[in-house]
């Protein structure tokens, strides 16, 4: 039987998303405070992956286990795949928030740089190209490169985050009496 005093998931997933998204901000901060740059330096990179990896297994298996304690320790296996969809996409609002902020007002010049040289390689390659049109080539390049940065990374972070609370959810998962 189904317990009567059930949790609502979608208050669940909105409440635990917006703090493991909140969390994220404050790890990519924190990221920039010690490395002064987007992501963890090279010879960090180990470190860093395990640190990321933690969170991303920390962060949606607890969000999965309170759910169960939650709702008299009960789970359902798509419930547990909801709060891991769900928290992929929280990852990646925030991984996002993160980067417009870092972009946009930390490191304004962070584009131009990328762009810059993005447009002195074109030029080199292609002399004979006016600069406007070398201008307009690069503005159509970084908007397709954004778009399909922002679908593979949403892609990413949905499936990690999927997979890590499917293992979670199999794990956790009670099944109906009879």
């Amino acid at each position: 039987m189904r317990p009567n005093n059930k949790t609502s998931i979608n208050k669940h997933i909105l409440k635990y998303g917006l703090i493991y998204g909140c969390i994220w901000l404050s790890y990519r901060a924190i990221i920039y405070l010690f490395f002064d740059s987007l992501t963890t330096p090279k010879k960090w990179i180990i470190e860093g992956s395990i640190i990321d990896l933690f969170l991303y297994i920390g962060g949606v298996t607890y969000a999965i286990y309170l759910f169960k304690k939650k709702n008299n320790s009960y789970l359902k296996f798509l419930d547990a795949l909801k709060i891991g969809i769900v928290m992929g996409i929280f990852t990646f609002i925030f991984n996002k928030i993160w980067e417009l902020l870092y972009i946009n007002i930390i490191n304004p010049e962070y584009l131009n740089n990328i762009l810059e040289r993005s447009k002195e390689t074109k030029m080199l390659k292609n002399p004979e190209l006016p600069a406007k049109e070398i201008d307009q080539i690069t503005s159509r390049t970084r908007d397709k490169f954004d778009f399909y940065m922002d679908l593979f990374g949403l892609l990413f972070y949905v499936t990690l985050c999927s997979f890590i609370a499917s293992l979670a959810g199999a794990i956790m998962h009670k099944k109906k009496k009879l």
